[in-house]
């Protein structure tokens, strides 16, 4: 058991609105025990900052953890060499060299085609109808599962984010994570022969060219469909929600005073759509009077990280013009995001420039609410929307 003070939560609260217990946990006990949890939770920015990169102390090798057990043992799950090396071989296919040059006109094209079919109906829910489809489109291309439909890369990748934060043991949780991941390997297996024959971009044809062991190409491409399909949909969503709650703020960017990178960055400081990263002790330490042990679990909370009051200024605040250089929602140390200029350039430069140029008109819808939940990862829930149909 821990020695570090001790905090409660409610959490079905928590999972609501996990902001003011974590601005709590800042204040009076910035590492803390959750007996929820069963961890001892990181939530200021600089402590997460420097100890994210002990990997000697703080591991991201969990052989019992979650995503080891239902996904495979993937890069995110090692440190050192094993983890650079298996970064290295997948770093061709989301490099910002191959986003430039091939996906970015892949995600604008399948923006253009969502965009032509929802422009004249009027009224959606921008959850499903856009930022679903598009994120998991682009996510096709990108791992080489073109096989797949949008549908079950969404359902899938769902899945196995329940699966890996089922912290509670929930057997209907862990079943449709097993019955994911054994689509997700019936896919790269029909795939396998395709981009042997037709190399390509994608990180199924860069790593098989890698020679990594079949075993590590699934669980890699596991990871970046777990990862690659919520993360980016959550972001899209969430950052036209955003701007549609801050009408000043959209202003600026359609006076030319900021930039829709200056809208992503800032929303995933605001809401970062990965809240939080486990780790494994792996040796005695001892930080700020908490003392570890060896097997320890560990969560440094990216989502309170990036309200500390410490490193950003009124941080509860949605500010696009604000310096975000601080923030940590790609992570901070070795296993900071592969898929992060893929992100940038399917929001930044694809999603949210097309989406307000090509809705007219586009407005909340106020016959129903947008609903928004998760910690562990956090976006919204349905988007509900009405713009001049054309």
């Amino acid at each position: 058991m821990s020695n570090a003070p001790h905090f409660d939560i409610d959490v079905a609260a928590f999972w609501a609105d996990p902001y003011p217990d974590l601005a709590r946990m800042r204040k009076d006990a910035p590492i803390a025990f959750v007996p929820q949890f069963g961890s001892t939770v990181f939530t200021r920015r600089d402590d997460i900052f420097s100890q994210e990169k002990r990997i000697e102390v703080f591991s991201s090798h969990q052989p019992a953890g979650l995503m080891n057990r239902l996904m495979g043992h993937n890069m995110m799950r090692k440190d050192g060499e094993a983890h650079m090396s298996e970064r290295a071989a997948m770093f061709p296919a989301v490099s910002p060299r191959t986003v430039r040059d091939t996906w970015r006109r892949a995600f604008q094209a399948h923006a253009d085609r969502i965009l032509d079919a929802l422009a004249p109906i009027g009224r959606a829910d921008l959850c499903k109808a856009f930022a679903l489809p598009l994120s998991a489109e682009c996510l096709k291309g990108i791992t080489g599962l073109t096989n797949m439909r949008f549908e079950d890369m969404d359902a899938w990748s769902q899945a196995m984010i329940d699966g890996i934060a089922n912290y509670g043991g929930d057997r209907e949780v862990e079943a449709r994570c097993h019955a994911a991941t054994a689509g997700i390997d019936a896919a790269i297996d029909d795939m396998i022969p395709v981009v042997t024959k037709h190399p390509n971009t994608s990180i199924l044809s860069v790593l098989l060219s890698s020679g990594q062991p079949i075993d590590s190409v699934r669980a890699n491409i596991k990871l970046a469909i777990s990862g690659g399909q919520n993360e980016p949909r959550d972001a899209i969503s969430g950052t036209i929600w955003a701007l549609l709650t801050h009408p000043e703020q959209l202003a600026l960017v359609r006076n030319s005073e900021a930039k829709w990178i200056d809208v992503f960055e800032e929303y995933a400081r605001w809401i970062a759509p990965i809240g939080m990263s486990p780790r494994r002790v792996a040796r005695p330490w001892c930080y700020r009077g908490v003392d570890f042990e060896p097997e320890d679990r560990v969560f440094f909370m990216f989502g309170s990280a990036n309200r500390d009051a410490a490193c950003f200024e009124d941080p509860d605040r949605f500010d696009i013009t604000r310096d975000t250089q601080k923030s940590i929602a790609f992570g901070a140390g070795p296993h900071y995001c592969a898929g992060a200029f893929a992100s940038r350039a399917m929001v930044a430069d694809v999603a949210l420039p097309s989406i307000f140029a090509r809705l007219k008109g586009l407005r909340l819808d106020p016959a129903e609410p947008a609903r928004i939940g998760g910690w562990a990862f956090r976006g919204l829930l349905n988007l509900p929307v009405m713009w001049d149909a054309s």
